[in-house]
């Protein structure tokens, strides 16, 4: 049976997630490492000596896991060692890993997580809403172009995926089958997804990526597929940072 005390919790843990995600953007990098560390700590904690959390709420916090995990990945790989698409591709690779094991550990179907196809009409909205989201981020984030094409396009579409798969494919189902309110669900994923650009976007580019993980999240919600979000994303980001910069 839901427990209103782990819905609490839920909250508590995205609170502080934001918060760390401030933490960054005033203090600097290292200072965000060491509070995703105390925040994974503390996520396991209550996923291993939580014995009234329900299966339902297992699930949720066990996704979790990833998100202070992705954080620390990110924060610790130094992207000035490596080439960008190298640091886009180490990271990636690394949580998407992650995330594939924790599926299989947690006994999940691919079903559960969105790989499926279903309702037509909302993916093909969804796709092709990619682009014209990623000529809007293209605009108000101007970026330079890169000359690796390919290898842009693939590490590109491989973080769409690798996202989507996270925070609406996992994280979200699990909030919704596990609080069953499917808006609740969409609003708590899109703050939490969206605090991850707090420390390097602008305003308007923060509206921005709000509303459009709100799309993605209904989207998802309605379909149950994050088959048509994963693709739109994976051409919001070719648009705005290669295709765009270059040939605009």
């Amino acid at each position: 049976m839901q427990s209103p005390f782990q819905t609490i919790d839920l909250v508590i843990i995205s609170s502080l997630i934001l918060l760390s995600e401030l933490s960054i953007y005033l203090f600097g990098p290292r200072i965000g490492i060491i509070e995703n560390a105390a925040i994974l700590t503390l996520i396991i904690a209550e996923v291993t000596l939580g014995e009234r959390l329900s299966r339902e709420f297992l699930h949720v916090f066990q996704a979790m896991i990833l998100v202070p995990v992705y954080r620390i990945i990110t924060l610790s790989t130094p992207p000035e060692i490596i080439t960008y698409n190298g640091y886009l591709l180490l990271t990636t690779v690394a949580i998407l890993a992650g995330t594939m094991i924790l599926i299989t550990a947690t006994k999940l179907t691919l079903g559960d997580v969105g790989m499926r196809l279903r309702d037509s009409r909302i993916q093909i909205l969804c796709i092709t809403a990619g682009p014209f989201i990623g000529y809007l981020e293209w605009a108000l984030l101007k970026p330079a172009g890169s000359v690796a094409i390919m290898p842009g396009i693939l590490i590109l579409t491989l973080t769409a995926f690798t996202e989507e798969l996270i925070f609406r494919g996992l994280l979200q189902q699990s909030i919704e089958r596990a609080v069953k309110s499917p808006p609740f669900a969409i609003l708590l994923t899109t703050i939490l997804y969206t605090t991850f650009f707090i420390s390097y976007a602008s305003g308007r580019e923060l509206i921005l990526v709000l509303l459009t993980s709100l799309l993605f999240g209904y989207a998802v919600s309605r379909s149950r597929s994050v088959v048509g979000v994963a693709i739109s994303h994976a051409l919001l980001n070719v648009v705005s940072l290669l295709i765009l910069p270059i040939y605009a």
